[in-house]
């Protein structure tokens, strides 16, 4: 029997979420896609009619979660792709409704509302995917197979460095980023996905300390057509809550510097920016004992390169060193055999190839009964070290990961 779900949020996520969803169709069919929900009629009704296009099938379409769980439509599981604030709000319903739940990131706004989660879900007795896209790329499976290699010896020391200048907009031109009460801010928001990679990679953080700035507090809100983005094809049908290209006031953090310490013993360095004039750089390394490693951009298709006694090595250098690395079976059905010289794929493919991904491995956690790979456990351990980078500012001090993964009141959060 085929499990049902409903897609909560038909905006700009939301779409990529409908696309990731048709991807997964060439693949997979037990995941049935049977309702939308969003209290913007003229974005559903671009969902639903992008998904007609491409199927012949039409979806049921409701405003709100609680007109569509009163309209007794059959359903097994809801996919959340809605604003920050509203994932714990939306999640713990369905939970209590006996509805398995997929969420993109983060799982919740807060730590403490992360936390109740766990309970909830154990409870309920129901599977909790949270979606973070970019631990599968296929080159990021390749990276974790090398660090993870005796060939790459003891991690020692990692940096990740990402500042991408606003020129002053609005990240992705939505008016809740801007704000910290939504989950807004490129350190959340976007830095997340550092933090779930820095986990995936190196393993639990011990201590962060840091400095955290809002360095732009004034914003331009304008379209991502207007700003050229490349996530514009999917944000164009979005209904924008805040008039369009106003000046708007951003609460959320929008630069951290911080270092690192994880549990292994690693040191690590951060800086996550969109506020620093001049300052495009995007560049992360991770040193280990025997070799370094320079990572590639997640949905890039670039392979990454090693470094060994001062000699570089890529693309077919590497399947020398490394001849043995294969896929997941799931992984190779959307993405193919790796390739040592790269994917040459377009960033609309290669994103929603990610998400196809997602719901495969949710449909197959309840196939076989087992964790989806992140789970809510998964999702409050990045929320915290993303949180963390901004926390170690607040409080002019180091940031104990263990203790600050329980904690009930953020500073920041006040």
């Amino acid at each position: 029997m085929r499990t049902k779900f409903a897609l909560i949020g038909c905006g700009g996520m939301g779409f990529r979420h409908l696309l990731g969803y048709i991807e997964y169709l060439r693949h997979d069919k037990n995941l049935d896609l049977v309702a939308l929900v969003d209290f913007n009629e003229k974005s559903s009704s671009f969902l639903s009619d992008q998904y007609y296009e491409y199927t012949g099938k039409r979806l049921d379409i409701f405003k709100n979660y609680n007109e569509l769980i009163t309209s007794n439509i059959s359903l097994d599981s809801v996919d959340i792709a809605t604003t920050n604030d509203t994932h714990h709000e939306i999640s713990s319903w369905a939970m209590k409704q006996g509805l398995h739940v997929m969420c993109e990131k983060p799982v919740a706004l807060s730590i403490k509302l992360a936390n109740e989660l766990i309970d909830i879900q154990n409870k309920s007795g129901k599977k909790f995917a949270v979606f973070e896209n970019f631990r599968r790329d296929p080159i990021n499976r390749f990276t974790k197979f090398i660090i993870d290699s005796e060939k790459f010896g003891e991690v020692l020391y990692a940096y990740d460095f990402e500042s991408s200048f606003s020129h002053g907009k609005v990240m992705h031109g939505t008016g809740w980023r801007a704000k910290k009460n939504k989950g807004g801010g490129i350190v959340l928001d976007a830095g997340i996905h550092n933090a779930d990679l820095l986990l995936y990679f190196l393993g639990p953080v011990k201590f962060v300390n840091g400095q955290s700035k809002i360095l732009l507090p004034q914003r331009k809100l304008i379209t991502m057509e207007e700003s050229n983005h490349n996530l514009k094809k999917f944000y164009g049908h979005r209904i924008e809550d805040y008039e369009s290209s106003i000046s708007i006031n951003q609460d959320a953090v929008d630069t951290v510097i911080c270092s690192i310490v994880f549990e292994s013993g690693a040191l690590g360095s951060v800086l996550i920016s969109d506020a620093i004039p001049n300052l495009k750089f995007n560049e992360s390394w991770i040193y280990g004992s025997k070799m370094s490693l320079k990572r590639s951009n997640s949905r890039s298709g670039k392979l990454i390169s090693l470094r060994i006694n001062e000699k570089n090595y890529e693309g077919e250098k590497l399947f020398d060193l490394f001849p043995n690395f294969e896929l997941d079976l799931s992984t190779q059905q959307v993405f193919g055999n790796f390739d040592y010289s790269g994917f040459d794929i377009s960033f609309e493919d290669y994103d929603k190839k990610l998400i196809a991904l997602e719901y495969l491995d949710f449909i197959n956690s309840i196939k076989i009964d087992s964790n989806p790979e992140v789970g809510i456990i998964e999702g409050i351990s990045s929320l915290t070290l993303a949180y963390s980078f901004i926390e170690s500012g607040y409080v002019e001090g180091q940031i104990d990961l263990n203790k600050f993964s329980k904690i009930a009141d953020q500073k920041y959060l006040e």
